[in-house]
């Protein structure tokens, strides 16, 4: 079984400031344009531009010291929208001993394989109603990892875990690869939504598959419609964790529909937001034996 992520990423400007102004004792000057056309705002349902006409000598120079933005629309910081999508490699599975969610902290049996940088999943009672808590990892000492801050279930995740089936994750792929599966095992792979946003009035992440999970043959596996996936029966779908997620804990089917699963209604404030994905997916003895894929794109969004 096979998942595929495409995400699209909108970055509008980004911007060094240096500017110069015209003054005397009475007068400031910021900015002066001779040209004509343009409009100073336009805006859609989804979008705005600031445009300016004829704007001669515009652009960006650099040194090794100083940027230089010149232009009429230099000294106007753009809104700035960044998205970052990454799933779990199941082969850097390793216990941990101890977790702090309010101290983004987590010790694990051994620190080989992770790096600064990394995005992490933190999982309790691996299965269809695992607890999770997502981050990215800002510094290594010994065998306890900090993140820049979790997000997730990680309020209501133990301090000390308990029962065997308890794991920390590297979040590093582009795909939800569940290998070969069968009816008597629940199979669910986390993934990391992690969005920068400078929009005062916030941003919307959206996915959509290009098909149904199926096989060559368009054998479709059923999309999960009781809002729970459960062994026992054949479904596929996702769920929401965290603070910005949409019908957070409900698992939804993953479909050709579009639909939000994060969303704010103001800037990100200098710190990412993130939301974990909970890829889950159940057999059943009489399901279709083959190879399943889909892609699914993300979409990032300003809510103008």
């Amino acid at each position: 079984m096979l998942i595929r992520f495409a995400s699209l990423i909108l970055v509008f400007a980004l911007f060094t400031n240096a500017a110069f102004a015209m003054s005397s004792t009475n007068y400031l000057i910021n900015w002066d344009n001779i040209n004509s056309g343009g409009n100073e705002l336009g805006t859609s349902t989804n979008f705005s531009v600031y445009d300016t006409l004829g704007d001669n000598a515009s652009g960006t120079s650099t040194s090794a010291t100083y940027t230089l933005s010149a232009g009429y629309r230099a000294s106007e910081q753009a809104d700035q929208l960044s998205l970052d999508v990454r799933s779990e490699d199941s082969g850097t599975q390793i216990v941990y001993s101890a977790f702090d969610n309010a101290g983004g902290t987590v010790t694990v049996a051994s620190a080989t394989g992770f790096s600064v940088g990394d995005y992490i999943a933190v999982v309790e009672n691996v299965g269809f109603s695992e607890l999770v808590s997502v981050g990215k990892i800002a510094s290594i000492a010994g065998t306890t990892l900090t993140v820049d801050g979790f997000d997730g279930n990680g309020g209501t995740m133990s301090a000390v875990p308990a029962g065997g089936d308890d794991f920390v994750y590297r979040l590093t792929l582009n795909a939800v690869a569940f290998g070969s599966v069968s009816a008597s095992v629940e199979n669910v792979s986390a993934t990391v939504s992690s969005v920068f946003s400078t929009v005062a009035s916030g941003y919307s992440v959206y996915i959509q598959a290009d098909q149904e999970l199926q096989d060559a043959a368009a054998d479709i596996m059923t999309s999960v419609t009781d809002g729970s996936v459960s062994l026992a029966s054949e479904e596929y779908g996702s769920e929401n964790v965290g603070t910005f997620a949409v019908n957070a804990n409900t698992d939804l089917g993953v479909t050709t529909t579009q639909r939000v699963v994060q969303t704010s209604g103001v800037d990100t404030g200098g710190v990412p937001d993130r939301v974990a994905m909970l890829y889950k997916l159940a057999v059943t003895d009489a399901t279709v034996a083959g190879t399943y894929t889909q892609t699914v794109l993300y979409t990032l969004t300003a809510n103008y």
